[in-house]
């Protein structure tokens, strides 16, 4: 007879799913991806390295997981935020508040989700990730070309850039090695992005001067 998993096995085995899938969170939010082995998914969850490839496929299966539940997380923007105003340079205002403060108090968690080296497969869902972001950022802009409150400028270009910069300002924190960076030194990074993403989109002055 074919064996049938009984209710109580399978809350069983959910538990352990879950206690697993919480340690790797946990590792990768300090030490990144490339920080995490299944030794230390296992020993941080008290379960068997067995336990782990019951459970997962291989390392890389876990690792799509982990980052598919952590992109859920609070760094997602406020989208009822951020459309509160009309004013679409108030809305980027807020979208870049947002982008930067939730992401550069994050250290190696934001690192990881948005600029670490990872595989293909897991490439395939930071693309997924980061256009969420992309997105709103068009949309504020595209709104702002039609309003006349921005100069006409390719939108996909600009929120790509964006997504650029945030990538570059992740890595500050971590030079900060074995120090961690200060709370008025986070504020000022974030300040200085937002400024730096804005003054661009928002200028309409005389190009032609501009880039003499």
């Amino acid at each position: 007879m074919a064996y049938r998993p009984t209710e109580k096995t399978r809350a069983h085995m959910t538990k352990q799913r879950i206690k697993l899938l919480n340690a790797a969170k946990s590792i990768v939010s300090q030490e990144g991806f490339n920080g995490l082995t299944i030794k230390k998914v296992a020993n941080h969850s008290g379960l068997a390295v067995g336990s782990v490839y019951k459970h997962y496929q291989s390392k890389n299966h876990l690792l799509e997981q982990v980052y598919c539940e952590l992109t859920e997380q609070d760094l997602l923007l406020d989208h009822g935020q951020i459309f509160t105003s009309s004013d679409p340079k108030e809305q980027l205002t807020t979208a870049l508040e947002q982008l930067f403060s939730r992401a550069l108090m994050s250290d190696k968690l934001s690192y990881a989700l948005f600029a670490e080296p990872l595989s293909e497969s897991i490439e395939q869902h930071r693309l997924r990730f980061k256009d969420q972001f992309k997105q709103i950022f068009i949309q504020i802009i595209d709104q702002g070309i039609k309003q006349s409150s921005f100069l006409n400028q390719e939108s996909h270009i600009v929120a790509s850039a964006i997504m650029g910069t945030l990538n570059e300002a992740t890595l500050i924190p971590l030079r900060w090695q074995h120090q961690q960076m200060p709370t008025f030194e986070r504020i000022k990074l974030i300040q200085q992005c937002q400024q730096f993403c804005l003054r661009s989109i928002t200028y309409s002055g005389d190009e032609a001067s501009f880039f003499k």
